[in-house]
């Protein structure tokens, strides 16, 4: 079986992130990651890429900014969730705190 090229790398590395962001697998996402880091730096010492690399690299970047951009629209949907439940407990908080202020008297 013949090593796989940069291009089929990219392509598939391109496959598996549009899947991953299409199923918001957070995980998968990270895994996919790491991987693109992999082979763009095993990429980065060969000089003079073939212009179906660079295009297919072009593609993968694109889409790797779409899966960012979702990312830290995750992140936020998160972080005001989280902020929802500490007013939550600060109301709950505040009925400690008259509770315990009744039964000091």
């Amino acid at each position: 079986m013949p090593p796989v090229d940069d291009r089929q790398r990219l392509l598939q590395l391109y496959e598996r992130l549009g899947s991953a962001l299409q199923r918001k697998d957070w995980k998968a996402m990270g895994q996919v990651d790491l991987a693109i880091r992999a082979q763009l730096v095993a990429m980065s010492s060969q000089a003079g890429l073939a212009a179906d690399v660079l295009l297919a690299k072009k593609h993968l970047k694109r889409l790797h900014e779409q899966a960012s951009q979702a990312c830290a629209e995750e992140c936020e949907r998160l972080r005001r969730l989280l902020l929802s439940h500490l007013e939550y407990a600060e109301g709950r908080s505040a009925y400690m705190q008259v509770d315990t202020y009744q039964e000091g008297r």
